[in-house]
């Protein structure tokens, strides 16, 4: 039998339950649904909704013949969103971070494509911060990493690359401006890659429209800001990330929104996000734009935009476009 220090509670009838392969379950993960043991001819509950896991106890459970966990069928979505998030690109910690950096990509847009089916849970954000974390190791190697960003063939699939991409550039900005300190950069990272998590709750017809928006549509999506703030309200995230998720379209001079701030009442990892947020959406092709090459991006702010924007965001991403990249620390 299988260790169940850590079971507790009745059994349970196994005829309304589901089997969850334990070698399904990743290390240092998270469930954020009920698993129940065999043991003594009936369920009983092992690890209960949110359980963090390790390689010795899955380990353990396997070599004691336990080979599956069971769920009840009403946190199906759950199971189907934990499955769905985890099955993503490996990325190999010492390949090169100008390859690296593409695989983070795309684990990252894949998270961003969840998070339009399910809800905000302590699963997704734990691997929005295990994927930032990732970055942020991967750009303080490289930080012109970032020019191995390719601009998207589909314009489709803007919505789930773009956070990726807006947290690399925000991430090589930064550390250009001499941030080391990996915590806040990953707080940072994180929260660029959630920065548009409010879009799920936009209506689809009006985040896929292929031409202009309508004023009563820019109306609805300038809301997904206070959506993306309302549904991580209940999370662990920090101040820095919320912040960004909340304030990432304010401009310096107050007539960004939702709540107009000015450049005071921002943070500085707010102000490097929101100018990547504006440089990515300029260098990506989409129906209603032009697509800019990366210098027409950077001059285009610099003569329209940058009185509203971070200007000592703007000089580090000229610094490191032409490879002129400080070493971090």
């Amino acid at each position: 039998m299988g260790d169940t220090s850590k079971s507790h509670g009745s059994h349970v009838d196994k005829t309304s339950m589901q089997a969850f392969p334990v070698d399904q379950i990743l290390d240092n993960s998270s469930t954020d649904f009920d698993l129940f043991l065999e043991a003594a001819g009936g369920l009983t509950l092992y690890a209960q909704a949110t359980y963090k896991w390790s390689k010795d106890e899955l380990t353990r459970l396997l070599a004691n013949g336990h080979k599956s966990l069971f769920y009840r069928q009403a946190e199906t979505p759950r199971v189907d969103f934990y499955l769905r998030i985890h099955k993503q690109v490996q990325v190999d910690v010492l390949s090169h971070p100008r390859l690296r950096i593409l695989n983070l990509t795309e684990a990252a847009a894949e998270l961003t494509r969840v998070l339009y089916e399910y809800d905000v849970t302590p699963v997704v954000i734990a691997k929005a911060a295990d994927v930032a974390v990732a970055m942020v190791q991967c750009v303080k190697q490289d930080p012109t990493c970032i020019t191995a960003l390719g601009q998207l063939v589909q314009h489709d699939e803007y919505t789930y690359y773009h956070s990726a991409r807006v947290g690399a550039y925000a991430l090589a900005i930064a550390v250009q401006l001499s941030q080391s300190d990996e915590t806040k950069l990953a707080a940072m990272a994180t929260g660029a890659l959630l920065h548009d998590v409010g879009k799920a709750r936009v209506d689809r017809k009006v985040l896929d429209k292929r031409g202009a928006l309508t004023p009563p549509e820019w109306d609805e999506m300038r809301l997904h800001p206070v959506h993306g703030d309302a549904m991580v309200a209940e999370s662990q995230l920090s101040v820095v990330p919320r912040q960004i998720i909340l304030h990432h379209h304010e401009r310096l001079d107050g007539t960004g929104y939702p709540h107009k701030l000015t450049g005071k009442e921002l943070l500085e990892e707010v102000k490097i996000v929101a100018f990547a947020d504006v440089f990515d959406a300029l260098t990506t092709s989409r129906p209603y734009q032009v697509c800019r090459t990366r210098f027409e991006a950077l001059a285009f702010i610099r003569d329209r935009l940058l009185a509203n924007l971070h200007s000592d965001s703007y000089n580090a991403l000229v610094e490191i476009l032409a490879g002129r990249v400080k070493q971090s620390a």
